[in-house]
């Protein structure tokens, strides 16, 4: 009997000092996009694996889901399916979608237990406004965000300014106004009889609707009101702009029309063009793989400086346990402090969303080293947040569709902006 009690006392003591070993590991799946051109999935492991490192309970299953949209469609499904990704990056246009299928919790009880307004206040400001719901609460923390900005060829401007003698073209000036970026391309365009043989500019497809929204706001004007749901695509201001694009590539051809997406980094790595507007998260595989001097820059502007804000953010989603939504909130505060929105900016060429990352000693000689790199974060000061509404995706096909038609010649700039501004509308009443 007594051996009986003392096996029993020392069992409870096993039990009582070893505690770890009966709790449960939480496992999250994690759904992220690439939105940009570059090997990040192995970034976003070893990121995974730190985190993993560090908080031994946790497990952190990433599922790379494809670009922004196949990303939210597998979201979509997931949820509509019940069964609902525990923590996901999707494209900031697409909050309200993600609120209208009421799949994600506000992050409100974590960010206060963090300090409030005093936490937020170290992400720039420029990166929440896509984050909040109608209610006022706040449903996603940036994470891979960006905006569009200039890049420009300074071999090629030199050898332009020496043969053609330019006026005004600086190697280490970009254009600064829509005048300039018009004359520029002429200058830089090379013309071998009726065939192209360099661009002066790309402005690229796929993505249009974004940098177009940022020409809209250079020229003082926006496509949709911050309620999500007015539609200004068809201003005065927008069909300047619009009829700017299609000179660029119909009238003086110096621009190419419609240029994939995904294909430009490699044209301006490969000297087919000299200037290109594109995401600052394309700047990492351009910085390691082009040949010659590069400048960053502002985007050109018309009656002032602007652009739209994009990327994605992280969301939790409704219908998990509370003890995964609450051990995402711990993997989304690893992944935005200042140590690892730092490494993911040096590594994607995103800008990095938390202040104090710019004050890491790495980040410092980063930046040393690559100036190129401060252009984003300094152009927020003119940032605004990107269009968003329900039913996005269906909105930016309509926009997509219709400034492709006016590029390609099949409808005019004004029948165009006439025709995405009732598609959007259409969209927006389903």
């Amino acid at each position: 009997m007594k051996l009986f009690k003392i096996t029993l006392i020392l069992v409870a003591l096993i039990f009582v000092l070893t505690p770890i070993a009966h709790a449960k590991k939480v496992t999250l799946k994690f759904y992220y996009p690439v939105g940009v051109s570059g090997p990040l999935v192995k970034v976003i492991n070893g990121m995974v694996a730190k985190f993993e490192k560090q908080n031994p309970d946790i497990d952190i299953e990433p599922i790379y889901a494809g670009n922004y949209n196949q990303t939210m469609q597998k979201v979509q499904t997931a949820v509509m399916g019940g069964n609902p990704p525990d923590v996901a990056v999707v494209e900031i246009s697409e909050l309200y979608s993600l609120l209208a299928m009421d799949a994600i919790i506000p992050l409100d009880k974590y960010i206060n237990k963090e300090g409030g307004k005093e936490f937020l206040n170290n992400f720039f400001k420029a990166f929440l406004g896509n984050a909040y719901g109608t209610d006022g609460k706040i449903y996603g923390f940036p994470f891979q965000r960006s905006t569009p900005v200039f890049y420009w060829n300074k071999d090629m401007f030199k050898r332009a300014a020496d043969k053609l003698k330019a006026k005004g073209l600086d190697p280490n000036r970009a254009p600064i106004t829509w005048d300039e970026l018009v004359e520029y391309s002429k200058a830089l365009t090379i013309r071998k009889g009726d065939k192209v043989k360099q661009y002066g500019l790309i402005i690229p497809g796929g993505w249009n609707d974004w940098i177009f929204e940022a020409f809209a706001r250079q020229n003082g004007s926006q496509l949709m009101l911050a309620d999500g749901k007015t539609v200004t695509f068809d201003t005065p201001e927008n069909l300047e702009a619009l009829k700017l694009w299609v000179d660029l590539m119909r009238k003086y051809k110096t621009c190419p029309v419609l240029r994939p997406w995904n294909i430009t980094p490699d044209d301006f790595i490969g000297e087919v063009t000299a200037m290109m507007y594109y995401s600052t998260g394309g700047m990492a595989k351009i910085r390691k793989t082009a040949k010659f001097n590069f400048g960053v820059a502002f985007m050109p502007k018309k009656k002032q400086f602007g652009t739209p804000v994009g990327g994605g953010d992280f969301h939790i989603f409704k219908k998990i346990p509370k003890s995964h939504q609450d051990a995402a909130w711990k993997f989304i505060k690893f992944m935005t402090n200042p140590e690892m929105a730092g490494y993911w900016s040096r590594e994607s060429g995103y800008i990095a969303v938390n202040k104090k990352s710019y004050q890491q000693p790495e980040m410092i000689a980063f930046l040393k080293k690559y100036p190129q790199m401060t252009v984003a974060r300094d152009q927020l000061k003119y940032a605004y947040p990107k269009m968003m509404a329900v039913n996005y995706q269906k909105i930016r096909n309509a926009m997509t569709t219709n400034l492709d038609a006016a590029l390609e010649g099949t409808k005019t700039p004004e029948q165009a902006l006439k025709d995405a501004q009732r598609e959007m509308e259409e969209a927006l009443k389903q």
